[in-house]
């Protein structure tokens, strides 16, 4: 019987540390961070240089911001109104 009170009471000092913590708030989207890129992967390739080598291209894999859809013939980019 004392051996149940000692874990019970060693379970209660264990858990209430946990239980006092506050949560996390949820991340937020604020109005005033800008808004990242999307981000497409591309691949760069260049040729080797050196006559010595059995490798004829070099490749690598690269992060770049990608471009925004094409408009449509006959149509203008929208510009922001500015007020006066």
């Amino acid at each position: 019987m004392r051996n149940y009170l000692i874990a019970l009471a060693i379970a209660g000092a264990v858990s209430v540390p946990a239980a006092a913590q506050p949560a996390q708030p949820a991340p937020t989207t604020n109005a005033a961070q800008p808004a990242k890129p999307q981000m497409v992967k591309k691949k760069v390739c260049e040729d080797n240089d050196n006559p010595y080598s059995h490798i004829a291209r070099i490749c690598h894999t690269v992060m770049v911001p990608a471009e925004p859809a094409p408009t449509p013939r006959g149509q203008k980019p929208q510009q922001p109104e500015m007020g006066n």
